[in-house]
């Protein structure tokens, strides 16, 4: 057979031979995390005072594998998992009754023009507006808000029920639109599954133009099976509606923040109402920041007396790095009917 001599033709005979050779863009897979300690007087209100060494002061401890890869065309795979831990005793979940990915664990698709579509466990809508909108963010231990929208127990009764459908739904399908002018939009559906969880439904917004952010989330929960702590019962509610609303504004010496939650629960004979308001400021000083919240939250439900709930909290938090910081943070907590309590925290947090 005669040898080809051509230089064309040479010359793509090697640009097809080195192309053969080289290898597919590899997917992009990150570890990340963080690690938060501290050391807590902790007494809310109603509550015995108790020392306790925690592990979440600021943010409750995690890890996760998050990663993407290019399938060409300007569309990309996502995925994420991430779970909870308790590094002050080395145990996996927030408590046993997590499971190993709790925090979330999603696959997904993503195109620039058309937007992201993600299905398995997602942070919920109501959540996300949450901790962007207050000065302590996703602090389960210090945030006001978070204290009243999503933690509760038998002496602290005025739940909302976010926490029983936790900060992240299971079986979700979600769909995110590109960003539209510093705006974008969610929808998430979740199926009951014939579960306790119920339902669910949730249509999310947010609006940031320079130093000013918005941002709205509507959540409708049917089906479910939420006991509800009021004594002297517990109520089983069955369907939850909830409006999420919240703004912060960048003034350049401090940045300030404001909520609204109005949830409403109902079964056949009951309805509660709860509505909680959250106004802080978040104060460069330093290598850190002075962060102040309080919010307040009143309940409302047939046939009984109303009750009123109101948090505040002072810290500073002091950055060693972009990924290290110290804090310290104070807390005073008032419930109607029980004795105030007050909190004490000196922390570490470090994300990875």
């Amino acid at each position: 057979m005669p040898r080809c001599t051509h230089p064309l033709a040479l010359a793509t005979l090697a640009l097809a031979t080195t192309a053969q050779a080289q290898p597919a863009p590899a997917p992009s897979v990150t570890l990340y995390g963080v690690l938060d300690l501290a050391v807590y007087q902790k007494q809310l209100a109603g509550e015995a005072r108790n020392r306790q060494v925690i592990s979440g002061g600021m943010t409750t401890s995690y890890w996760g594998l998050r990663g993407s890869e290019e399938l060409g065309g300007g569309l990309r795979a996502l995925f994420d998992i991430s779970g909870f831990l308790r590094a002050d005793t080395g145990e996996t979940g927030r408590s046993g009754a997590d499971s190993f990915w709790g925090r979330m664990a999603w696959v997904g698709l993503q195109d620039a023009s058309l937007g992201t579509l993600r299905a398995g466990r997602q942070t919920s809508a109501a959540f996300i507006n949450t901790i962007r909108y207050n000065p302590f963010g996703d602090s389960a231990s210090f945030s006001p808000t978070f204290l009243h929208v999503y933690l509760a127990s038998a002496t602290q009764p005025t739940m909302t029920g976010s926490g029983a459908s936790d900060s992240a739904w299971n079986n979700v399908v979600s769909y995110t639109t590109p960003g539209w002018g510093g705006f974008a939009a969610t929808l998430a559906l979740a199926p009951s599954e014939a579960g306790p969880a119920g339902r669910r439904a949730a249509l999310s917004g947010a609006y940031t133009a320079g130093p000013f952010s918005a941002g709205l989330a509507l959540e409708k929960i049917d089906r479910m099976a939420l006991s509800f702590s009021k004594p002297p019962a517990v109520l089983p509610m069955s369907e939850r509606r909830s409006v999420n609303a919240g703004a912060s504004y960048d003034l350049g010496p401090a940045t300030l923040y404001g909520q609204f939650v109005r949830t409403r629960l109902d079964n056949a004979s009951t309805r509660i109402t709860l509505q909680t308001t959250q106004l802080g400021a978040a104060v460069p000083v330093g290598d850190g920041r002075v962060l102040a919240s309080w919010a307040r939250t009143s309940q409302e439900q047939t046939a009984l007396a109303d009750t009123t709930r109101q948090t505040v909290a002072l810290g500073y938090d002091h950055f060693l790095s972009k990924r290290t910081d110290l804090y310290a943070v104070l807390l005073a907590d008032r419930l109607t009917g029980r004795d105030s309590g007050t909190g004490l925290a000196l922390g570490m947090r470090h994300r990875f």
